[in-house]
């Protein structure tokens, strides 16, 4: 039940994002209680020669209806790992040290970005770097007319635009921001060069998995200086919300969260439920540490369908994208997300961000896992008790349902009680083999299908010492007898 509005992710590759057939604006939903959610992936493959490489670009739709009031959640992820050339650029990594992104981790001193020999650089790339590394010492030393100071004068509004994004980088307590050039700088006619800028960057701590861009940009090269004339936003998956808008944001224990001064109010106690979530989620981050902390935006309509290069539909309660295979940012709906909806939502996504770190790769049949454990965790977190039984009793009397668990992501044309009455499926069978075998044997029955890409019969007989034939059979048995 994917839409077909696309959007281009870096070179070939694209993205879709979901869109819920025939769904009307939430406010005038008659229809049956709502889908909890609706994932769908697939593999892209890699585009060669490219700067960006791709060696899985997995691409993941998400949405979810909320219950009160009504709206939905897209989750659409492109997982890829970016070669880096920061090694050979002269150029020291800003901001310290990284220790495993250990979560509460206090953020280390940041170290200097751009300390170089005394000798000054020569040609038109070193100074590009040079340039660069005294721009991101000035950001993490907080001198905003030091990072201004390679702006040239007649770049029009590039000091404004530059200067804003130094204030978001500040709220979000910017902690390492390392910048290299990308090849060589071409120069050009009329004493300008160009070049492509790769930047990793940390919030609030030293110790995260750094997210990445790529940017281009212009130079008027003039003797032996270099000023700026151009810095392009995120050339994939941009504009980032820092680079276009002016940010508030607070910071807790697990969760930074940002918005515009609009919607500042609302940062307390969004951020209190976020760090909720977080408390619960962390604890299931059992392949690795969870992230040194989530990064979550709260965008008003003037940022809903800017934020990312995501064209939302207004009844869409949020996004979460993955910017790394580990570092994955959410950006809520303010029209659509409040404090209450904020904590349930985000007991799911931050479920997704923790169990899906590090897999780059789409495997068969995985579907209901994907979803099936991120109801749980969210259902669990809650303390009450699973809230849309009326809609798996209605998809089960409607014949829809052939017996078979595994479900595989809706298909097109899928009705809403349809899609729900499949996630209430998936969640009711992991929730019986939790009770009957241990939420631990079902975390690895978890890894082994959806990380390792193990067959179900294999993992099953691993995990529970029982047949796929046999472990289905049994959840479909207690499916129906909920019936």
């Amino acid at each position: 039940m994917v839409g077909d509005a696309r959007r281009r992710a870096g070179g070939d590759v694209t993205a879709s994002y979901p869109a819920l057939p025939h769904q009307r604006a939430p406010q005038d939903w008659d229809g049956p209680t709502p889908p909890i959610g609706l994932r769908r992936y697939t593999e892209e493959p890699p585009k060669p020669g490219s700067s960006t490489v791709f060696r899985a670009a997995l691409v993941v739709t998400l949405a979810v209806l909320l219950l009160a009031p009504a709206g939905a959640i897209a989750f659409a992820t492109v997982r890829m790992e970016r070669s880096t050339v920061v090694s050979g650029q002269g150029l020291a990594g800003a901001g310290g040290r990284d220790t495993g992104g250990r979560p509460g981790a206090q953020a280390e001193r940041p170290g200097t970005a751009g300390a170089t020999a005394n000798p000054p650089p020569t040609g038109v790339d070193g100074r590009i770097r040079r340039a660069l590394a005294d721009q991101a010492d000035a950001l993490l030393g907080g001198d905003e007319d030091g990072f201004l100071r390679a702006v040239d004068p007649s770049a029009g509004g590039l000091r404004e635009d530059l200067a804003r994004r130094f204030g978001s980088l500040r709220q979000l307590q910017v902690k390492i921001w390392q910048p290299a050039v990308e090849a060589r700088a071409k120069t050009e006619a009329g004493g300008t060069a160009s070049a492509t800028v790769l930047v990793r960057y940390c919030f609030v701590v030293t110790t995260c998995d750094p997210m990445s861009l790529e940017a281009d940009t212009r130079w008027k090269v003039a003797g032996q200086s270099v000023t700026l004339l151009e810095f392009s936003v995120a050339k994939d998956l941009g504009p980032r919300p820092w680079e276009v808008s002016e940010l508030r944001a607070q910071v807790g224990n697990r969760v930074v969260m940002a918005t515009t001064a609009k919607y500042a109010s609302r940062l307390p106690s969004m951020l209190a439920a976020a760090e909720q979530a977080a408390a619960l989620t962390d604890t299931f981050a059992r392949w690795g540490p969870p992230p040194a902390r989530y990064v979550v935006y709260l965008a008003g309509p003037d940022e809903w369908s800017k934020w990312y290069g995501m064209r939302q539909e207004a009844w869409v309660a949020g996004f979460a994208l993955p910017l790394t295979a580990s570092a994955t940012e959410i950006v809520l709906n303010a029209a659509r997300v409040d404090t209450k909806q904020t904590l349930d939502v985000l007991r799911h996504e931050f479920t997704h961000v923790v169990t899906l770190a590090g897999v780059e790769k789409a495997y068969e049949h995985t579907w209901w896992l994907v979803e099936g454990i991120a109801e749980y965790v969210r259902v669990k977190g809650s303390g009450k008790a699973f809230d849309q039984m009326g809609d798996v009793r209605t998809y089960l009397r409607s014949g829809h349902w052939k017996g078979d668990i595994a479900l595989d992501d809706p298909p097109e044309g899928a009705s809403t009680a349809d899609v729900s009455g499949r996630y209430g499926v998936a969640y009711l069978s992991l929730q019986h083999l939790a009770d009957r075998f241990g939420e631990d044997r079902l975390l690895d029955f978890f890894d082994a299908t959806v990380r390792q890409g193990h067959p179900l019969d294999d993992s099953a007989r691993q995990a529970f010492s029982m047949s796929w034939e046999d472990v289905q059979a049994d959840c479909v048995r207690y499916v129906r007898g909920r019936n």
